[in-house]
């Protein structure tokens, strides 16, 4: 009797520290936006407190509200490391479920200096009621304790992106099967992503093929100017002059260049079609040669 005491305690203990253990991670509440609110509206509603001076600040806000035809619910990541500028950002968002199309009435920011958290108004959708937003925040990392308040405002100025992360990658693999995994994407803080390499130097960088039913490429100054009367192509005996001393069209690359550091497809496609423009032009000018030549003949036959 006295062992089955002793076992009930210890897992009332375990139990209760279990609780106690995620409550520093969760915290459930709601604020209510009154019917007249404006865009820019925020309530302020809660700070967190997480370990290694600040470094652990990770949450996930998840938010939920109905109003008239509105019906709405989102998910944010927001992210804070130790020693950061007090300010407030909008937190990115990682899902949207809406009713209606853009039919999105808040969102939230996080001050990555405090800890705060608030819902901004970025729209006033539905019918003329009191508004209430559920909210839910999990801390992902650790956390030690959430503190709740209200504190009501008019932001005015326009809000800065929230960085989810310093970088970010995705490693793929059989964990069954002896070996490294092999990163599959690599994303870093400039913003540049990398497919297949972790050191990309353009906004995608990719180590390997690519295969595609269509790549489309925006480039200005289109070379249909080469038809117009002011331009002035080369004539080809100073053509035939260049490609023997350089080894290459004009405009174009050089091979030792290409291979160094590769081609700008938008750009080689526009001197593509250049020369193709050009050599247009060349064969008017030779069919006109050989017309007028074909003409004279004629005339000397008669």
């Amino acid at each position: 009797m006295k062992l089955n005491i002793v076992l009930l305690f210890f897992g009332l203990a375990l139990v209760t520290k279990a609780h106690a253990q995620s409550s520093a991670d969760y915290l459930v509440t709601s604020v209510t936006f009154p019917s007249d609110y404006q865009v820019g509206d925020y309530i302020e509603f809660a700070k967190a407190t997480p370990i290694a001076v600040g470094a652990s600040g990770h949450y996930e806000i998840s938010i939920a509200y109905t109003r008239g035809n509105i019906a709405a619910a989102a998910t944010h990541i927001a992210s804070s490391k130790h020693s950061n500028p007090n300010r407030w950002l909008e937190a990115g968002r990682i899902n949207n479920n809406v009713y209606t199309a853009n039919g999105v009435n808040f969102t939230v920011d996080h001050n990555t200096s405090t800890r705060a958290f608030r819902i901004r108004a970025i729209n006033t959708l539905g019918i003329n009621t009191n508004l209430k937003v559920d909210i839910k925040i999990r801390s992902i990392n650790f956390n030690t304790s959430f503190s709740t308040y209200n504190i009501t405002g008019t932001e005015t100025q326009s809000v800065n992106l929230l960085p989810m992360t310093f970088d970010w990658d995705l490693i793929v693999g059989n964990t069954s099967i002896d070996g490294s995994g092999k990163l599959a994407i690599k994303v870093i803080s400039n913003g540049n992503v990398g497919i297949g390499t972790a050191t990309p130097t353009e906004k995608l960088s990719v180590k390997g093929n690519i295969r595609a039913q269509e790549i489309k490429v925006e480039t200005a100054n289109w070379p249909d100017y080469v038809f117009e009367p002011e331009y002035k192509k080369i004539s080809l005996d100073s053509l035939e002059q260049f490609i023997s001393t350089h080894k290459h069209l004009p405009n174009i690359q050089p091979a030792k260049e290409v291979i160094d550091n590769g081609i700008a497809l938008g750009e080689l496609n526009k001197i593509l079609v250049e020369k193709i423009e050009e050599l247009t032009l060349y064969l008017i000018d030779q069919h006109k040669q050989i017309k007028a030549l074909q003409e004279e003949v004629n005339g000397l036959k008669k």
